[in-house]
């Protein structure tokens, strides 16, 4: 009677632990980008670990899916992916190879607030950059007029031939996306990213719930704590330009004022008329800082950064050189704040 007694309890146990096992390798979830992977991390600690596509210093815009994360999205029970504005690589995959899971595209979202992209690589809102920007026009134009007509002789039919499919490619970039995607960088959006998050899991695996719903609390919390460290960072009186649009969500957070980008869209390089703009605002204006990516060549920025004397430093969007984790977010807001704070 002991014997049966104890075995039957020994199986029970075996049987409780099998089941434990079988729901954490039943629930496959694939991320497109660090931080998104790190705040599923963080709702999914004590439970499993999600896997990520778009790892170490790859950029979203130019990644290309290899062998193994097709196995992921194969595997996959469920897929959260910022949209195909951002991860265009990821569209047809996920009507194919990954056909069978939830796929949660984030832009979609009705509780996230898009803001639309800036067209221009001089951004609109700064009216008082913008007045100043008319008036050095004139000046410029009236001090430098034969030097521009000479420049537009010697390079007008060459700009013209080089830039043209670069200008066509620019539109084409934002084709499909009137909105700026980056929206991760408010970690306002973050709080509300974690709440898609632990319902959609809650969902799929309802075994954990409670731990997803624990972990969610803990995350907003500590989301809280780093909107009032970043905060106490931003130095308000101070004015940049950046490598690409990425960053106005974390601009209308925090009141950082960047005045402009090298290029609206990453994966074209700006022409001569956009830099030309760029060096005028440096110089009339008092820059703090221009910003290069670590997921693009810096020669530009330096370039320019070299030719009018601006202070040039790194800041990163994506969170390159950090290790993948449910830390990662923290430290990547972090790592913005200080970027502007030490310039």
């Amino acid at each position: 009677m002991k014997f049966q007694l104890k075995f039957g309890l020994i199986i029970s146990i075996i049987s409780l632990l099998s089941f434990a096992s079988y729901s954490n390798a039943e629930t496959k979830v694939v991320t497109s980008i660090k931080p998104l992977h790190s705040l599923v991390s963080y709702v999914m600690d004590g439970v499993g670990t999600p896997d990520i596509l778009v790892d170490g210093s790859s950029s979203p815009h130019t990644f290309q899916l290899k062998p193994s994360h097709a196995t992921m999205l194969q595997e996959a029970d469920i897929v959260f992916w910022i949209g195909e504005d951002l991860e265009s690589f990821l569209e047809t995959p996920l009507e194919s190879i990954a056909k069978n899971s939830r796929h949660i595209t984030l832009m979609d979202s009705d509780e996230i607030e898009l803001l639309k992209f800036r067209e221009k690589n001089i951004f609109d809102g700064h009216d008082e950059h913008g007045d100043e920007h008319d008036e050095h026009g004139d000046e410029h134009a009236d001090e430098h007029g034969d030097e521009h007509d000479e420049h537009a002789d010697e390079h007008g039919d060459e700009h013209a031939d080089e830039h043209g499919d670069e200008h066509d490619d620019h539109h084409d970039g934002h084709a499909h996306g009137e909105h700026d995607i980056h929206f991760w960088l408010d970690p306002e959006i973050a709080k509300t990213i974690v709440k898609i998050v632990t319902r959609e899991l809650s969902e799929i695996d309802p075994a954990n719930a409670s731990t997803y719903k624990s972990n969610s609390i803990k995350a907003v919390n500590e989301i809280d704590q780093l909107i009032s460290d970043t905060r106490s960072k931003i130095n308000s009186n101070a004015s940049y330009v950046v490598f690409h649009d990425a960053y106005q969500y974390f601009e209308k957070r925090f009141g950082v004022e960047v005045v402009g980008a090298l290029t609206v869209n990453p994966e074209v390089l700006p022409g001569a008329k956009q830099l030309a703009e760029i060096r005028e605002v440096i110089e009339h204006e008092n820059i703090n800082c221009l910003f290069s990516e670590p997921q693009f060549n810096p020669s530009i920025a330096d370039t320019i950064a070299k030719d009018t004397g601006v202070k040039a430093a790194v800041i990163d969007p994506l969170g390159a050189e950090l290790d993948p984790g449910k830390d990662l977010y923290f430290d990547l807001i972090g790592n913005i704040a200080t970027s502007f704070e030490s310039c």
